[in-house]
Protein backbone atom coordinates (compact mmCIF):
# COMPACT_ATOMS: atom_id res chain seq x y z
CA UNK A 1 0.00 0.00 0.00
CA UNK A 2 1.56 3.54 -0.80
CA UNK A 3 1.98 5.93 1.50
CA UNK A 4 0.41 9.54 1.55
CA UNK A 5 3.46 11.18 2.84
CA UNK A 6 5.04 11.96 -0.39
CA UNK A 7 2.13 13.80 -1.48
CA UNK A 8 2.10 17.61 -1.51
CA UNK A 9 -1.74 17.99 -1.25
CA UNK A 10 -3.32 15.63 0.26
CA UNK A 11 -7.68 15.79 -0.28
CA UNK A 12 -10.11 14.93 2.41
CA UNK A 13 -13.88 14.42 1.81
CA UNK A 14 -16.47 16.51 3.62
CA UNK A 15 -17.92 14.44 6.36
CA UNK A 16 -21.60 14.58 7.14
CA UNK A 17 -21.23 16.31 10.51
CA UNK A 18 -19.58 19.20 8.92
CA UNK A 19 -22.83 20.54 7.46
CA UNK A 20 -22.50 23.80 7.98
CA UNK A 21 -23.64 27.48 6.17
CA UNK A 22 -19.95 27.29 4.46
CA UNK A 23 -20.62 23.78 3.19
CA UNK A 24 -23.61 24.63 2.12
CA UNK A 25 -21.55 28.18 -0.26
CA UNK A 26 -19.04 25.32 -0.93
CA UNK A 27 -21.84 23.10 -2.64
CA UNK A 28 -23.21 25.51 -4.64
CA UNK A 29 -19.85 26.87 -5.60
CA UNK A 30 -18.85 23.16 -6.91
CA UNK A 31 -21.96 22.78 -8.66
CA UNK A 32 -21.23 25.91 -10.40
CA UNK A 33 -17.49 24.67 -11.12
CA UNK A 34 -18.72 21.73 -12.81
CA UNK A 35 -21.30 23.25 -15.23
CA UNK A 36 -18.47 25.31 -16.01
CA UNK A 37 -16.00 22.56 -16.52
CA UNK A 38 -18.76 20.53 -18.53
CA UNK A 39 -21.20 22.33 -20.10
CA UNK A 40 -24.56 21.34 -21.09
CA UNK A 41 -24.22 17.72 -19.03
CA UNK A 42 -26.71 16.96 -16.46
CA UNK A 43 -25.45 16.90 -12.91
CA UNK A 44 -26.98 14.66 -10.24
CA UNK A 45 -26.56 15.27 -6.15
CA UNK A 46 -26.64 12.02 -4.43
CA UNK A 47 -26.11 13.61 -1.03
CA UNK A 48 -24.84 17.22 0.37
CA UNK A 49 -21.22 16.37 -0.75
CA UNK A 50 -21.30 13.69 -3.73
CA UNK A 51 -22.73 14.87 -7.27
CA UNK A 52 -22.63 12.81 -10.33
CA UNK A 53 -21.74 14.10 -13.82
CA UNK A 54 -22.46 12.18 -17.32
CA UNK A 55 -19.39 11.80 -19.04
CA UNK A 56 -18.32 10.60 -22.52
CA UNK A 57 -15.18 8.76 -20.55
CA UNK A 58 -14.50 5.44 -22.16
CA UNK A 59 -13.25 4.42 -18.70
CA UNK A 60 -17.08 4.75 -17.12
CA UNK A 61 -19.01 1.59 -17.17
CA UNK A 62 -22.18 3.98 -15.83
CA UNK A 63 -21.76 7.05 -18.32
CA UNK A 64 -21.62 8.82 -15.16
CA UNK A 65 -18.54 10.43 -13.02
CA UNK A 66 -19.14 10.56 -8.79
CA UNK A 67 -16.99 13.64 -7.71
CA UNK A 68 -16.31 14.38 -4.06
CA UNK A 69 -16.72 17.61 -2.27
CA UNK A 70 -14.05 18.56 0.15
CA UNK A 71 -10.89 20.50 0.97
CA UNK A 72 -7.62 20.40 0.23
CA UNK A 73 -4.59 20.57 3.22
CA UNK A 74 -7.67 22.09 5.11
CA UNK A 75 -7.55 25.50 3.14
CA UNK A 76 -8.69 24.57 -0.64
CA UNK A 77 -12.23 23.74 -1.70
CA UNK A 78 -12.27 20.95 -4.21
CA UNK A 79 -14.11 18.43 -5.85
CA UNK A 80 -12.28 14.82 -6.61
CA UNK A 81 -13.75 12.64 -9.19
CA UNK A 82 -14.47 9.02 -7.62
CA UNK A 83 -12.62 7.19 -10.57
CA UNK A 84 -9.71 8.83 -11.64
CA UNK A 85 -8.54 10.73 -8.62
CA UNK A 86 -8.96 14.68 -10.57
CA UNK A 87 -9.08 16.99 -8.20
CA UNK A 88 -10.38 20.74 -9.41
CA UNK A 89 -10.60 23.83 -6.88
CA UNK A 90 -12.27 26.54 -6.59
CA UNK A 91 -13.49 29.27 -4.79
CA UNK A 92 -16.52 30.80 -2.84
Amino acid sequence: MESNDNELLTFRKFRFDEESSETDLCREAAIDKLQTLFPGKRITIYDSFTFGIETDSLYSESGIDTYELGIIDDELYAIRNARDLNVFTFRI
